[in-house]
């Protein structure tokens, strides 16, 4: 996004709904500059002209612009200074032992509102079903065969700050995976440690353990 836009979202955050005449004098451009980034900005669901209001001594209404929902989304955040936070305090209170054993129950919980897998999905069933569930909540993942075993791997961390401070959240993350394919892995590789990725091996034979 250039700075303009981001400038725009920032200034009707700050003060509400504005006239393009305002937006122009915070954006330090012309009218028909800023009605340019502004049309732009409507294309993209981030800001409304839906509201009007009538300038004094003037018969032509004026179109006041505000910021959409969906624009939050793009003006700063802090999620990994509270995840830290929110970490810290968790180990302080129960802690280490207890904060592992907490991350493992929402590795869970998080596997548990995936579709369910038939019981008798080959493997490649449950990786693709895996991936697919994984790559909707931010991970970049895919999977290989090497050897008769097979590999899954996740090649982005969407909480990486968070994993390199607490890597018991990578705890978390081998309970999904495994949860979501229904089959015991382990983890060799691991972006917190530097590695490429994340990766599981999962062994044919445990699909046929589990059943």
């Amino acid at each position: 996004m250039s700075d303009t836009r981001r400038i725009i979202l920032e200034t009707l955050s700050q003060r509400g709904p504005l006239p393009i005449d305002e937006i122009a004098h915070a954006v330090r451009h012309s009218t028909l500059a800023t009605r340019y980034h502004l049309g732009l900005l409507i294309d993209e669901g981030l800001v409304a002209a839906d509201q009007v209001a009538h300038r004094p001594n003037v018969g032509r209404p004026q179109a006041l612009y505000a910021l959409a929902e969906q624009a939050r989304e793009h003006l700063p955040k802090q999620y990994n200074w509270l995840a830290l936070h929110l970490l810290d305090e968790i180990g302080d209170s129960l802690g280490e032992k207890e904060k592992r054993a907490l991350l493992r129950r929402v590795g869970k919980k998080i596997a548990s509102i995936a579709p369910t897998l038939r019981k008798s999905a080959r493997i490649e069933t449950r990786l693709e079903h895996t991936i697919s569930f994984l790559q909707e909540h931010g991970y970049l993942a895919r999977w290989e065969k090497i050897d008769g075993d097979y590999a899954l791997h996740v090649c982005n961390c969407p909480y990486r700050q968070v994993a390199l401070e607490h890597r018991e959240v990578c705890d978390m993350d081998v309970t999904l995976v495994g949860e979501l394919l229904k089959m015991p892995i382990k983890m060799t590789t691991c972006l917190a440690n530097q590695d490429s990725s994340c990766s599981f091996v999962v062994r044919p034979n445990d699909i046929r353990n589990k059943r």
